[in-house]
C-alpha cells in the first residue's frame, strides 16, 4: 500500500481521481483565488476590518488548504477509495489531519509563518471542523483496531512541500516512519482528542468575538475551496480562473430595470415603491399587502441601494421561490437562477428553462449527494439574480452544507426576505441572528403584516449593534384600506359552496391536514362538484400538475372552480376566490388564506365584498391549542364588519403573541470549532418514500428521486418500517402498505 499513490478522491460523481498532492494543490489555488476575489467582502460581511484581517486570511487559507486533507494518508481511507475496505473507517480524515497538524515537527514548521500561538490554534481547529462534528466520540464497532498514518510516504512529503513553494515555508519535516494509531485499547489514540477538546473549550471561552467570527469565515472559505478543488475545472477553464470570472458576473442596472418594468406592466411607480428604493438603512422593513407591488419595489431597492451586488430573493417555500422566478426572472437575458431542493425538477416540469447536463441523483452513496449539492452551489457564485428558498441563505446560521458553499456569494450580495411573517420560531430566530452577525450585508424584509413583538425583536437586535431599522414602509394606502372580506356564519357550508359555484364563481376550501383534505374530497356532495384536490402528499411531478390545475381553473373567468387544499394554498397559490372556507388556524395562516379571497380587488373598480367561513377543526393539530386560542381572540376583534388588509394586520399587531423561550443558537458562530448541522426550521416527524413502481426508474437514473419522492407521516405504531428497502435515502413501502392515486395523493392503508 505505501508504494502506491496516495489518493484524495476516487473516480466518480463527475470527476477524475485526484492524488492527495494534486487535490491539495487545487484546493490551495482555489482558496487563494477565493480570498483574492471575495476575501475583503467575506470579512466585512461579519464586521471584521480587512485592514487588520485580510493579510492573515490570505496566508491562513493557504495553510488550512495545505493541511486539511493530509489525514487521508492512512490505510483505512485509502482502502475505502480503492474498494478494498472490509470494515468502516476508524477515524474520519479531518480528525487525522488535526492530529498530524498537532505534531511538534509540523507546528514548529508552521510557526515560521505564524508566530502567534493563538493563530496556530485557530488554524488547527479550522482544519478539524471543515467537514462535520468534531472531535470523534468512539470508533465504529467494526473498524480495525489500528490505523496506519503514512507519514513517511513520498506523496505525504511532496504534499507538505507545496508549503515551501506557496507560503515560503522552509523545507518541510521528514518523518522516518509511519505512525500507528490505536483505536480500540486502553491506550487509545482517541484520548488525544479528548485532551484537545478540553483545550479547545477553554480556548473558545477566552476567544474574542472577532476571533470567533474569523474562524467561522476561515472554515467556510476552506470548505468552499475544498469543493472547488474537488471539482477541478468548470468546462475547459481551470477552477481558479473560473472563480475570478464567476464573481465578476454581477447584475447590470438594465437587468434590474427590466424586472421592475415587468412588474409594473406599463404602470407608474407608486410612492411607496420610490420610498423603498430610497431607503438607506442597511436593514429595511416593508409592510405591504398582496398585489401592492412590493416585489417590484424590492428590485428597485436593489438597483439603487446595492448597485453591482448579486441579489438573493429569498422566499419561504420552494413553491413561492418557483413562482417568483417564473413571474419575474424567466427572461433568459437576466441570467437568473432558481435555487432550491427541487429546482431542477421545477425547471423541467414547468418549462422554466433548459436542464443542465449532470449526474442524476439516486445513488446509495451520500458522497454522490454531496457532490451534486456542491456543484450546484457553485452556480450561485456566478449567478447575478437568484430566486431561492430562505433556507439557501439562513441555512448558514445552522451550518447547512449548501448555504456554506454559497457563503462567498452571500457575503457580497443584497438579500430580500419575503413573507417573513410565515417564519416559525426557529427560522425567525435565525433571521434575527443573521441580521446582527452578518452585519455587512444589506437586507430588505417584506411581509403583509408582522406582530409587534417580532418587529420589536428585530429593532432591539439592530439597536444592540448600533443600527436602526428602516421603516416600516407601508404599502399603498388605497389598497391597504380597501374593504375586501366579511366573515359569514353558516351551519351548512356545502349549501354555500353549491350556491357560489352555480353562479360561475370560485370556491377555495382550506383544511389543516392532508387526511382531512382527502376525506373532504370524498364527501358525497364534493364528489358531485368535482373539486381539485391539492396538498403536499403527492409524487412531486403529480403535485406540480395539481398546482397547475388549480391555478388554471381559477384563472378561467368564465367557469366555476372549486379547490380543496391544505396549507399549501397559503403562499404558493396565486389565485382569487369568491368564497373562502377554512379551518381555524394560527393568525398568520388565516391572513395568508384570506390573501386568496378577493385577491384581485382594486380601488378603481367595484369588486365588492367576499365572504369567508371559519370551521372549528376536530383537533388542534398540527398547531397548538395556544395558537388556535389566539386566532379565536383575533377573529372576535375582527367581528362581522367589512374588512381590509389593514384591518387584519392592525388587529394582529394588537394581539399578544405567545413568547418563545427557544435558545437562539447560531451554530455557525456559536458552535466553536465544530461544524455541526442543526435544524433551521421547527422539525415535524415524517419520512420520505418512493413507490415500488418508481423504484426501478430511480435506480436506473431514468427519473430523479426529487420527481417521485412523497413526504409522508410516520407509519402506524408497531410497523417495522425502518427495515424497508431504501433508494436515494427514501424508504420503499410495500404496495400493500400504501395507497396512491395521481389525482388524490398518498395515504397509508389502515
Amino acid at each position: 500500500m505505501t508504494k502506491s499513490i496516495l489518493l484524495a478522491k476516487s473516480d466518480g460523481f463527475g470527476r477524475s481521481r485526484q492524488s492527495i498532492r494534486e487535490h491539495t494543490e487545487l484546493v490551495m489555488k482555489s482558496g487563494k483565488r477565493l480570498v483574492e476575489v471575495t476575501g475583503a467582502t467575506q470579512l466585512v460581511a461579519v464586521g471584521l476590518d480587512p485592514l487588520h484581517w485580510l493579510d492573515r486570511f490570505r496566508r491562513e487559507i493557504k495553510i488550512t488548504a495545505l493541511l486539511h486533507d493530509l489525514g487521508k494518508a492512512n490505510d483505512h481511507f485509502q482502502e475505502m477509495l480503492i474498494g478494498r475496505a472490509t470494515r468502516g473507517q476508524g477515524l474520519r480524515h479531518e480528525a487525522v489531519s488535526f492530529l498530524i497538524a498537532r505534531q511538534p515537527e509540523v507546528r514548529e514548521w508552521l510557526q515560521s509563518v505564524i508566530d502567534n500561538n493563538r493563530a496556530v490554534e485557530l488554524v488547527l481547529w479550522a482544519i478539524a471542523g471543515h467537514h462535520r462534528k468534531f472531535p470523534p466520540s468512539a470508533p465504529p464497532k467494526d473498524c480495525k483496531p489500528e490505523m496506519t498514518v503514512y507519514l513517511s510516504h513520498p506523496d505525504f512529503h511532496d504534499t507538505l512541500a507545496l508549503g515551501t513553494r506557496e507560503l515560503s515555508l522552509p523545507e518541510p519535516p521528514r518523518f522516518g516512519s509511519d505512525r500507528k494509531l490505536k483505536l480500540i485499547s486502553i491506550n487509545s489514540s482517541l484520548r488525544e482528542f479528548e485532551d484537545a477538546q478540553e483545550d479547545a473549550e477553554i480556548f473558545f471561552k477566552t476567544a474574542s468575538d472577532d476571533e470567533k467570527k474569523y474562524v467561522s469565515v476561515l472554515k467556510a472559505c476552506l470548505i468552499c475551496a475544498d469543493v472547488a478543488g474537488s471539482i477541478g475545472r468548470r468546462g475547459s477553464e481551470p477552477m481558479d480562473k473560473w472563480i475570478s470570472d464567476a464573481f465578476l458576473n454581477l447584475p447590470q442596472p438594465q437587468q434590474l430595470e427590466s424586472v421592475v418594468g415587468k412588474g409594473l406592466k406599463g404602470g407608474e411607480l407608486r410612492p411607496f415603491q420610490i420610498q423603498v428604493a430610497e431607503a438607506t438603512n442597511r436593514v429595511v422593513f416593508v409592510q405591504a399587502g398582496c398585489g401592492s407591488g412590493k416585489t417590484s419595489a424590492a428590485y428597485l431597492w436593489a438597483a439603487q441601494q446595492a448597485p453591482g451586488k448579486r441579489l438573493f430573493f429569498c422566499y419561504p417555500t420552494t413553491g413561492t421561490a418557483t413562482e417568483g422566478f417564473r413571474d419575474y426572472l424567466i427572461d433568459p437575458s437576466l441570467d437568473a437562477e432558481l435555487i432550491h431542493g427541487r429546482a431542477e425538477v421545477d425547471m423541467k416540469i414547468l418549462g422554466l428553462g433548459d436542464d443542465e447536463p449532470g449526474r442524476e441523483a439516486g445513488t446509495k452513496n451520500r458522497q454522490g449527494k454531496a457532490s451534486e449539492d456542491s456543484a450546484g452551489a457553485l452556480e450561485q457564485w456566478s449567478t447575478p439574480l437568484v430566486s431561492c428558498t430562505v433556507d439557501t441563505v439562513l441555512g448558514l446560521v445552522q451550518n447547512h452544507r449548501r448555504s456554506i458553499y454559497a457563503w462567498p456569494s452571500i457575503a457580497g450580495a443584497a438579500l430580500v426576505f419575503d413573507e417573513i411573517h410565515s417564519y416559525d420560531d426557529n427560522l425567525f430566530s435565525a433571521l434575527v441572528r443573521f441580521l446582527t452577525d452578518v452585519r455587512g450585508v444589506r437586507c430588505l424584509l417584506m411581509t403583509a403584516s408582522l406582530p409587534q413583538p417580532r418587529l420589536q425583536a428585530i429593532r432591539e437586535a439592530l439597536q444592540g449593534i448600533g443600527e436602526t431599522l428602516g421603516g416600516p414602509i407601508d404599502g399603498p394606502e388605497d389598497l391597504q384600506l380597501l374593504k375586501r372580506y366579511r366573515r359569514e356564519y353558516s351551519d351548512s357550508p356545502w349549501d354555500r359552496v353549491e350556491d357560489v359555484l352555480s353562479k360561475g364563481k370560485k370556491v377555495l376550501w382550506v383544511v389543516n391536514t392532508v387526511a382531512e383534505a382527502m376525506s373532504l374530497a370524498e364527501h358525497p356532495r364534493a364528489q358531485k362538484l368535482g373539486p381539485t384536490l391539492y396538498h403536499s402528499r403527492f409524487r412531486y411531478v403529480d403535485r406540480v400538475e395539481r398546482h397547475k390545475a388549480v391555478i388554471s381553473a381559477f384563472a378561467n373567468q368564465n367557469t366555476p372552480a372549486f379547490a380543496i387544499t391544505t396549507q399549501v394554498a397559503e403562499m404558493s397559490l396565486d389565485l382569487s376566490a369568491d368564497l373562502l372556507i377554512t379551518h381555524l388556524a394560527p393568525i398568520p395562516s388565516l391572513i395568508q388564506r384570506l390573501g386568496r379571497l378577493n385577491r384581485r380587488a382594486r380601488p378603481d373598480r367595484n369588486d365588492g365584498i367576499r365572504p369567508f367561513i371559519i370551521i372549528e377543526p376536530n383537533s388542534h393539530l398540527p398547531y397548538t391549542q395556544e395558537q388556535l386560542q389566539e386566532a379565536r381572540a383575533w377573529l372576535a376583534l375582527l367581528g362581522n364588519e367589512e374588512l381590509s388588509q389593514a384591518d387584519l394586520a392592525a388587529h394582529w399587531i394588537a394581539q399578544p403573541v405567545a413568547s418563545s423561550d427557544r435558545a437562539n443558537h447560531f451554530a455557525w458562530l456559536d458552535g466553536g470549532f465544530a461544524t455541526e448541522t442543526r435544524h433551521l426550521r421547527d422539525a415535524s416527524p415524517g419520512i420520505d418514500v418512493i413507490l415500488q413502481r418508481d423504484r426501478v426508474a430511480v435506480e436506473s437514473k431514468q427519473s430523479r428521486p426529487e420527481e417521485v419522492r412523497i413526504p409522508m407521516p410516520p407509519p402506524r405504531t408497531g410497523l417495522n418500517w425502518r427495515a424497508w428497502d431504501e433508494v436515494a435515502f427514501c424508504k420503499i413501502p410495500p404496495d400493500d402498505m400504501i395507497i396512491y392515486e395521481e389525482m388524490k395523493g398518498a395515504k397509508w392503508k389502515p
